[in-house]
């Protein structure tokens, strides 16, 4: 191993340690991951070899990885990851849900989410998906949502929004989508923040804590957390809402993000 700072050893294996917990409870041993980071390793170096205004070459990137040339060519050429699709699929299924609790078209008198009809030109779940979810099929809106507990079908047969927050619970699959995409988005952020020029351009980015609160006061603090941070998304997401462009062209992809997380006091000084 070359010289690595204590710093960005630290760092490493704070960010990697519980992933590779996720990866052993999956069965994914230390081969399969160390394929999939040299490829993530070879198509990062090309980008950011473009992002340095250096040659995209085999050379440059070998250089820039400390992988060897052979490697990176036969890397190059392979298969790039959809790393995409799940993103666009989760962001599909979060834009129903958000749409049909601030749209007037899907929202009852007392400016709640309305039970739909399954099909229908206007104020359907049909219209609801084409209108919010691009190209994704009805039933394959349908099932997912029923899946992760958003909806039910009731007697009459119509679709009732029984819990508007999008969190998987039937299937591990995609749990770990939402693992990948907010771990991603959260670190984006750091990375950003660390190479911004101006502190006015940086992405917002707080974190409250304490090491030494009472284990008999956690369960009112959860309840507070809870229903202070769902206030506070559910305001962002129709502000957000409000102002989605028509046009891919002239729009971006934004995120908030809220976690709350405990461990013990000694839970690090054991694991370092």
């Amino acid at each position: 191993m070359g010289i690595v700072s204590e710093v960005i050893q630290t760092t490493i294996i704070r960010i990697i340690k519980p992933l590779i917990k996720v990866l052993l409870r999956n069965g994914i041993a230390y081969g399969t991951f160390a394929d999939i980071a040299r490829k993530v390793y070879v198509d990062t170096g090309f980008e950011e070899a473009r992002r340095q205004g250096q040659k995209q070459t085999v050379s440059n990137v070998s250089i820039l990885t400390g992988i060897n040339r052979k490697e990176v060519k036969r890397l190059k050429e392979a298969l790039a990851f959809d790393t995409d699709n799940s993103l666009r699929k989760f962001n599909r299924i979060v834009r129903v849900i958000a749409g049909w609790q601030h749209d007037e078209e899907f929202l009852g008198k007392d400016h709640e989410p309305r039970d739909l009809l399954l099909e229908g030109n206007k104020g359907s779940f049909a219209s609801l998906v084409k209108k919010y979810s691009g190209d994704m099929p009805v039933v394959a809106m349908l099932n997912a949502l029923i899946d992760s507990g958003n909806i039910k079908v009731i007697d009459n047969g119509n679709i009732q929004m029984i819990n508007p927050n999008y969190l998987p619970t039937t299937d591990s699959d995609k749990k770990l989508n939402i693992l990948g995409i907010d771990t991603a988005e959260l670190i984006q952020t750091i990375d950003h923040n660390i190479n911004v020029k101006k502190p006015d351009e940086a992405w917002f980015q707080r974190k409250a804590s304490n090491t030494q609160v009472r284990i008999d006061a956690l369960a009112k603090i959860k309840q507070r957390i809870n229903k202070k941070a769902q206030l506070l998304l559910e305001d962002i997401d129709a502000a957000f809402s409000e102002n989605e462009a028509d046009d891919e062209q002239e729009s971006v992809a934004v995120s908030l993000g809220i976690y709350f997380t405990q461990k013990k006091q000694n839970s690090e000084k054991e694991s370092s």
